[in-house]
């Protein structure tokens, strides 16, 4: 009996801890399996055209994308896809988040491509929502994201917040989601009207589709989707882990906390100069640095600071050349700005002209034509010991030669005539005879 009772016990346990793992395993299971839901929302529509450059608008852009976003997240198992509209419509931010939370949507990705206003910015971007878990699992995705982004050549300017003047997010889309409980995120693929980003849209639609494609490969990612059709699974993906604020994350309006040059070396014949700049942000990371001759008034384009590890980890200096114009002094300045647009700029360094070596030359060319036009007029000169008296020489000779010749004449004509006399004389004996 006692056996019996130990064995009865035993069994309970047994089925105690089944249950307790099944009550423990089973939602999670169930979770797994539970169907996904995503929804797309493509960016501006109707009137609202979004950005406009060289013959492109952004809203026909984003429909393009969202469509191929769709059609391959439809590949994978377990997941139901969205688009909050699929026309050219001019739809309310806040019925696209509606939409989004009528259909218990998952995450929302809103999809957009991006312009400047002084059309100097290039590269991707992800925008999330500041707060709680909805910053996190925005930031989580957005890391997935933004290495797509960077393993096809796209500059990341970075993964961030922005609110407006009440302290919400500022983003319509971000905010209203939030509001609605819905995660989510929204990616600008890059600026239309800078030529570092244009190989990545220029050759038309099937590069827009592209970037749809990449954008549902970062969704999969993200929710660990696995296709037959594709043979593909990502069940498995470490999904990068976020911690979840305890306050508000906040943009980083300071400027880099560091910023400086050095001139290393300058090529005097071609003009060159070597500059080793140090650039650091201690709330962010580099972004981009640029550099002026003319002490700030102007500046170069800007220019790719090096992330040699990770698109937010930017280097602690970085070493580049410039071409210093000839015969000119030179104020050097440059600028670091941080992954919030904020310029930091460097104390300026003075540099002495460089001579231009093509005028150097010519000079030396025509001073020694100098020289020996020079060496060739004193060959060729004569030189007189007393030019005074030479000239008083030349002066007799005027009359001295013409009287010559009138003594000569003269002579001449005496002779002519006493030969003239013996002659007569010599004919007038003979006649005698």
């Amino acid at each position: 009996m006692k056996q019996l009772l130990f064995t009865f016990k035993r069994f309970s346990i047994f089925l105690a801890v089944i249950f307790f793992l099944g009550a423990v395993l089973f939602p999670i299971r169930a979770k797994a399996d539970r169907t996904v839901v995503i929804v797309i929302d493509p960016g501006h529509g109707g009137k609202n055209l979004g950005a406009q450059y060289e013959g492109l608008t952004e809203k026909e852009m984003t429909l393009i994308t969202a469509k191929a976003m769709k059609e391959e997240l439809e590949k994978y198992e377990g997941v139901a896809v969205y688009l909050t509209h699929e026309g050219d419509e001019n739809m309310s931010i806040k019925d696209r988040a509606l939409f989004a939370k009528e259909r218990d949507a998952d995450f929302l990705f809103c999809l957009h491509y991006n312009m400047s206003e002084q059309h100097t910015l290039f590269g991707s971007e992800v925008w999330v929502p500041a707060q709680g878990e909805y910053y996190a699992k925005g930031f989580s995705f957005a890391q997935i994201q933004m290495k797509e982004f960077t393993d096809i050549g796209l500059y990341s300017r970075g993964i961030k917040t922005r609110l407006n003047n009440r302290d919400e997010n500022y983003y319509g889309i971000l905010r209203y989601c939030t509001q609605e409980s819905i995660p989510c995120a929204l990616i600008e693929h890059c600026h239309l009207d800078h030529p570092k980003d244009k190989p990545f849209y220029q050759q038309g639609e099937e590069q827009l589709k592209e970037f749809g494609w990449m954008d549902a490969t970062a969704a999969a990612k993200y929710f660990g989707l696995k296709s037959y059709e594709l043979d593909v699974d990502y069940s498995g993906f470490p999904v990068p882990e976020t911690k979840v604020p305890a306050d508000i994350v906040r943009p980083d309006k300071t400027e880099p906390d560091l910023c400086r040059i050095e001139v290393t070396k300058i090529d005097e014949e071609t003009g060159q100069a070597t500059v080793r700049m140090e650039a650091l942000d201690k709330d962010s990371y580099i972004l981009y640095y640029n550099y002026s001759l003319d002490g700030g008034n102007t500046f170069s384009m800007l220019e790719e600071w090096p992330r040699p590890d990770a698109w937010n980890q930017s280097a602690r200096e970085h070493t580049f050349t410039i071409s210093l114009p000839f015969d000119q002094p030179v104020t050097l300045v440059a600028g670091a700005c941080n992954g919030y647009d904020v310029w930091a700029q460097s104390s300026p360094v003075s540099i002495e002209p460089v001579p231009d070596p093509a005028r150097l030359r010519e000079e030396e060319r025509l001073a020694q034509e100098k020289a020996l036009r020079e060496a060739q007029k004193q060959y060729q000169e004569i030189t007189y010991e007393d030019p005074a008296g030479q000239e008083e020489s030349d002066g007799r000779s005027n009359w001295i030669f013409p009287a010559l010749l009138g003594v000569i004449f003269l002579c001449m004509i005496f002779v002519s005539f006493f030969m003239a006399r013996a002659i007569a004389s010599l004919l007038k004996g003979n006649k005698k005879r």
